[in-house]
């Protein structure tokens, strides 16, 4: 039946027992199908030369296909045709290309046929960066629809993690040469692109009073009961581990008996497995969350890790700076000087680590046991040490935790810590 397809003629049209059709007067075999149950589709009949007749869906009634966006994409399919393209051979090859060369798919196969044979020892961090500033952003866009100027728009959004976006552009230009060789793609959109500079080193140390400050700070980050924030910041500061590393540490990770964290070597930076001991104030906060036997230790959902840490750290900040102008204020009152008003210099949570580790050293913790605790590796890998030293430090490991512990507990309490506060025994030279 041929009728002018408008929205009227579209709604008021009557279901029968099979599909039926109406075509359109004003555009050759553009229409719409009407099932039995009623739902409402536009469709476009064509045909190329020597071939026989083939019928296409355009979009079911509604928004976004309205009849005048339907129409005008019934226009565009017949000038493919006219070009001799096939609209339905074309979307058959697009979802091929959505399916094998969508960006998301093919960051797991470049991860499983590229990464973990030739870069053994990095190949999970560059799958993380991959996954968590390219990925979203891409999604199932096929390899060749990338444009260099969006990839540009990721790295000036990187801006403020240098070390991550030279990471990442490290990662997505050997994805992107992968695919090449492969003949996924003809050319890489960043063959020539100039990497993000290298991140100057930090040496950011937290001082006692800002540590104090932190931590006293996290008791006010929970902004409602159940709040993971404020145990998880504090376990990071008794643990000297990697945000991530703690974020998503899982009950299954701890043993209560032993005191101890298993952290396997698939969520840690390097891939080694590690054990961290966990010092009786550490012990104490897992306590306080009531220990459990399966789940994650910080989430606000109950299936995945706590998210957000920008906004958390500007809180903290805010947090922070009332006690650290009170310290302040009690020192310049006791030595009889003019009071005056203090900020909180920038840092990240990362620096925790170094200021844990610089602390380690001033308490007589052999370096080598430092590099222990915290999971680093440092020219272990050949010779006589990488060959030989297996000895995995850990009572090194729970001497220096609990004397880490021992001094923070001091620090917090508002003592001044004694330069050794526990002995180490059998130290290392």
């Amino acid at each position: 039946m041929a009728v002018k397809i408008t929205k009227r003629t579209v709604e008021a049209a009557v279901p029968a027992a099979a599909d039926t059709f109406l075509w359109d007067t004003d555009i050759g075999g553009f229409g719409i199908r009407i099932t039995p149950r009623g739902v409402r589709s536009y469709v476009l009949q064509y045909r190329l030369r020597g071939r026989p007749a083939r019928r296409t869906t355009i979009g079911i009634h509604g928004s976004p296909w309205t009849p005048d966006a339907a129409r005008r994409e019934a226009l565009r399919l017949l000038v493919q045709v006219r070009e001799g393209i096939d609209p339905v051979a074309e979307r058959i090859k697009a979802a091929h290309l959505a399916h094998d060369l969508g960006f998301e798919a093919y960051v797991v196969r470049f991860t499983e046929s590229y990464l973990k044979t030739e870069w053994p020892d990095t190949w999970r961090e560059a799958q993380r960066q991959l996954e968590r500033y390219v990925v979203p952003k891409f999604g199932t866009r096929p390899l060749n629809a990338i444009e260099r100027h969006e990839v540009t728009a990721i790295f000036d959004g990187m801006r403020s993690t240098p070390a991550a976006a030279r990471n990442t552009h490290a990662a997505l230009r050997k994805l992107f040469r992968w695919a090449v060789n492969r003949g996924d793609l003809a050319q890489s959109p960043i063959a020539d692109m100039t990497a993000p500079p290298a991140p100057k080193a930090r040496k950011r140390i937290l001082s006692p009073d800002e540590l104090r400050a932190a931590w006293l700070a996290s008791y006010a980050l929970s902004e409602k009961p159940g709040d993971p924030f404020g145990p998880w910041l504090r376990l990071l500061i008794l643990t000297l581990q990697r945000r991530n590393e703690v974020s998503e540490l899982s009950w299954q990770e701890l043993s209560e008996a032993e005191a101890l964290w298993n952290l396997p070597g698939a969520r840690a930076k390097n891939g080694c497995d590690h054990q961290v001991p966990l010092s009786p104030l550490a012990m104490a906060e897992l306590k306080a969350l009531g220990w459990q036997r399966t789940g994650l230790l910080f989430t606000t959902t109950g299936k995945t890790a706590i998210s957000g840490f920008s906004r958390k750290k500007a809180q903290l900040d805010r947090k922070m700076l009332p006690i650290l102008q009170r310290m302040a204020d009690e020192r310049a009152d006791a030595a009889g000087e003019d009071r005056a008003p203090v900020k909180v210099p920038q840092w990240q949570f990362h620096d925790i680590r170094r200021s844990g580790v610089t602390q380690l050293q001033a308490l007589g913790v052999a370096i080598e046991t430092a590099e222990k605790v915290i999971n680093h590796i440092s020219g272990e890998t050949g010779g006589i040490r990488g060959t030989y030293n297996l000895h995995k430090y850990q009572s090194e490991k729970r001497r220096a935790l609990d004397s880490w512990a021992a001094y923070l507990n001091e620090l917090i309490s508002g003592n001044e810590p004694s330069p050794n506060v526990i002995a180490i025994a059998g130290r290392r030279a």
